[in-house]
């Protein structure tokens, strides 16, 4: 007999509940996250999106002999697929907030950095997964909608579109999650995921040369874009998913110290 299973039975003895770890966290986490119905019809929105999106642009393309290809047909799609992802960012910790079950987890596991830790670790997980298997297979129905119409893709515009997609809808998420935990409501960390994806590139439009071109490059629509060959400026899209890691990692490591300073 282990260890842990000593313990335990000590501990149930002895009328002492044991101690909650990491692993049990995760475990929480990924049962909560797998269980209510805001992740089904959120990811099942994401592959609708992703998905649907592209097969009305390879048709297009395959009727008229038109269009940027099939790696290029999946941009809008994945543009307006990555939306459903930042709203369960949002929710994986503002409806324990809404609904007041935050208080419930944090008595259970008041480490407060290590419970914003498993809930991205698990969130992260998810997305990276299942946003790699939407943009895989985009770009498999593409290549059998339009393979024989164009040059195929090189494996590296392939990967990138692929991996590169999954980590950056993965990184988006995460995002969410910690502008979420800042904001601590659904409606308004949403609306500012949203003025997060949109605004950048709207505004742009007005600013003068030199500042349109930097803030076209570093938008969330522009690094989607680079990920299927159709960006602008000179950065390429793995550098970009550099630039957003690093600041997923910096507003992350904000809502950590929030998360710790706070009551609730």
């Amino acid at each position: 007999m282990s260890i842990d299973l000593l313990t335990d039975e000590n501990s149930l003895r002895t009328g002492e509940v044991p101690p909650t770890r990491l692993g049990n966290v995760l475990a929480s986490e990924w049962t909560k996250i797998r269980s209510v119905q805001s992740t089904l019809w959120t990811l099942a929105s994401m592959f609708a999106l992703i998905l649907g999106l592209a097969l009305i642009a390879d048709g297009y393309s395959y009727n008229r002999a038109e269009g940027g290809g099939y790696l290029g047909n999946g941009v809008g799609g994945f543009i307006v697929g990555q939306i459903p992802v930042v709203t369960l960012g949002v929710l994986v910790i503002t409806s324990e907030y809404g609904t007041g079950m935050i208080r419930t987890t944090l008595t259970a596991y008041p480490r407060r950095v290590s419970l914003l830790t498993a809930k991205a670790m698990v969130f992260f997980a998810l997305a990276f997964v299942l946003g790699t298997l939407a943009t895989a297979l985009q770009l498999c129905c593409g290549m059998v909608i339009l393979g024989g119409q164009e040059d195929s893709p090189t494996l590296g515009q392939i990967l990138l579109a692929v991996f590169g997609g999954g980590l950056y809808l993965a990184l988006m998420g995460l995002f969410a999650l910690s502008v979420g935990t800042l904001l601590r409501h659904s409606a308004g960390a949403i609306s500012v995921m949203l003025g997060v994806l949109l605004l950048p590139f709207i505004l742009a439009l007005f600013l003068p040369t030199g500042m349109r071109e930097l803030l076209l490059t570093y938008s969330p629509i522009n690094m989607s874009a680079s990920l299927y060959g159709s960006g602008t400026g000179d950065v390429g899209g793995w550098a970009l998913l550099g630039v957003l890691a690093s600041a997923t990692a910096v507003i992350l490591a904000t809502a950590c110290l929030a998360m710790r300073r706070r009551d609730v």
